[in-house]
């Protein structure tokens, strides 16, 4: 027990350090993808019944449920506290056989590096979320593979749990579990195939049968590519669990080649530390090294043309487009391999060569020196944000079965006064019932990746009109929202309902009737498909709970080791 307050008490440190602005005061953290909003109406959307592509399918709606009792500010501040002490205290399951300041380095470098701060400060909550949980599945795998009694259930829980963070959580996860829960006796994988399988059903199946999206992977796989921070190159900076593609969130140290460097040497000895796992250590090699291929492989201008080719044939493929947040599990294997590289060092020690403790504190410490940054609301750069009265206002005066559409009709990210002007994901469709429309057209430096949503397209078209007002109701469009202080709009013309604190509220059913039929642009929702994604989330969710009865009936959930 004392180990485990070790543990406890190392992993509330550091996610103190890194969350504490945000656990100072009500409020929200509102960057890049981050979006969480006071309350969150419920809608079929959340499940993926709406046609479109499922980016945070079943998320979305698991949120909507508890923000219907628990102020969202407080759900955000759990998620993420809960993430970072899952994944702490995880990891340091996963070594628990090592010595506990051995622990504490498996800690330091799985909850403090370079992708954990770029996830975090493009907003990523969710898959960071799946990062934290990748030690569990690890746990479950090896659990899995050796045949423990009840040796199913830690698996089924952490795959769907991973699974609901986000798909490529998801998919992550189940290459963890089949790495490390295979055997080579290939009569037992129908056991962590079928759990993978099942699983992943529910962001899967809405986004197999989602037919009306559209995904474009011209360009996009160079687009999202891993980038070089510094004059060391883009390889060093992965290697070192950095270079994410959107580099204007870069911490300043990272810009420096020496400091990559130095954490490439830290990512050596990890490595180095990997060889004295035993007989997993191939396994962890095989997790690391497919973790670097998928990341790295859109560097290069050939490897970008090659998925870029196969994703014309596999539109799935363009999940793969931002292939940087596939660096997850070899995270996870430097974590593992740092213990033991501390635990190495640790035997070498004998008098006179006491100065080898040096070295071992060195390793522990060494995430938090390299990047200083990810202290404090990544330095100061999260800040507490509160939405103005308006947006519950404005909210009121919706109803579930209207469409809206906001303005301005330029990308979905907003910089607004009351969130410091830091670009934040539009969060009108998670405040507002009803269908919400906004431009998901993403703006890249030198291109822009087209709308998926078939809606958008539609809307694009109705604004070009000389009566945008009447092609928006043949759409069955009855609001606009236009969200001022930004760029200035023209909005169609109809009746002011609303309009303070930056918000304007437009009733264009003011000029005329608003058709009732959904309309031939919208994606069609077949009773198929509806019982198809139904199926689907019932059967991973059948998992997850039948799995966590057999936990908590059998107390399946003791000590591990890898």
């Amino acid at each position: 027990m004392t180990e485990r307050r070790r543990d406890l008490a190392c992993v509330l440190a550091v996610t103190l350090l890194v969350l504490g602005p945000l656990l100072a005061g009500r409020g929200f953290w509102l960057v890049g993808d981050m979006v969480f909003v006071p309350q969150q109406p419920w809608k079929a959307a959340w499940l993926g019944m709406d046609g479109a592509l499922p980016r945070a399918v079943p998320m979305d709606a698991l949120v909507s449920l508890v923000t219907q009792v628990v102020p969202g500010d407080f759900v955000q501040k759990a998620l993420l506290v809960g993430g970072f002490l899952a994944g702490g205290l995880g990891v340091a399951r996963l070594v628990g056989e090592q010595a506990w300041f051995a622990r504490a380095a498996a800690i330091m470098l799985f909850c403090w590096n370079p992708w954990v701060y770029e996830r975090l400060l493009i907003g990523q909550w969710a898959i960071l979320l799946g990062y934290f949980l990748l030690p569990w599945v690890a746990l479950a795998a090896v659990r899995l593979r050796r045949g423990e009694p009840g040796d199913w259930a830690p698996a089924a829980v952490a795959l769907v749990l991973s699974a609901i963070c986000s798909p490529s959580s998801g998919a992550m996860a189940a290459g963890v579990l089949l790495a490390l829960g295979l055997d080579r006796n290939w009569r037992g994988w129908w056991r962590p195939v079928g759990i993978a399988m099942v699983a992943n059903l529910t962001w899967a199946v809405p986004a197999l049968t989602a037919e009306s999206a559209r995904v474009t992977t011209d360009g996009v796989f160079a687009a999202f590519a891993a980038r070089a921070e510094s004059g060391a190159g883009v390889v060093a900076s992965v290697f070192s669990l950095g270079g994410i593609w959107k580099t204007s969130i870069l911490p300043g140290e990272r810009t420096s080649a020496l400091l990559v460097l130095l954490a490439c040497l830290l990512s050596v000895a990890a490595l180095a530390g990997l060889w004295r796992t035993g007989t997993d250590r191939s396994r962890w090699a095989l997790i690391g090294a497919v973790s670097l291929a998928v990341t790295l492989a859109p560097v290069t201008s050939v490897g970008a043309d090659v998925m870029e080719s196969l994703g014309a044939r596999l539109p799935g493929l363009a999940l793969l487009r931002d292939s940087h947040r596939y660096l997850a599990p070899f995270g996870l294997v430097l974590a593992v391999g740092v213990a033991y590289a501390v635990t190495a060092l640790r035997t070498r020690i004998r008098p006179g060569t006491q100065a080898l403790w040096s070295a071992v504190a060195l390793l522990v410490v060494a995430p938090l020196l390299l990047l200083p940054s990810l202290a404090w609301g990544a330095a100061g750069e999260l800040e507490r944000s509160s939405y103005p009265e308006a947006w519950t206002e404005v909210a009121a005066l919706i109803d579930s079965d209207e469409a809206t559409v906001v303005l301005p009709w330029a990308g979905s990210y907003r910089g607004f006064d009351w969130n410091h002007r830091r670009a934040v994901l539009d969060p009108a469709p998670r405040i507002l019932p009803g269908q919400v429309l906004v431009d998901d057209t993403v703006r890249l430096e030198g291109r822009e990746v087209p709308a998926e949503d078939p809606r958008v397209r539609a809307v694009d078209d109705a604004l070009a009109q000389d009566d945008p007002a009447a092609a928006l109701r043949d759409l069955g469009v009855r609001w606009v929202l236009v969200e001022k202080g930004m760029v200035e709009v023209v909005p169609p013309a109809g009746r002011t309902v609303y309009d303070a604190s930056g918000l304007e509220l437009i009733d264009v059913s003011d000029q005329g009737q608003v058709a009732v039929e959904s309309r031939s642009a919208w994606p069609e929702m077949t009773r198929q498909r509806e019982i198809l994604v139904t199926i689907g989330h019932l059967l991973a969710f059948l998992l997850l709970f039948v799995g966590a009865a057999v936990i908590l009936r059998g107390g399946s959930n003791g000590h591990h080791t890898s």
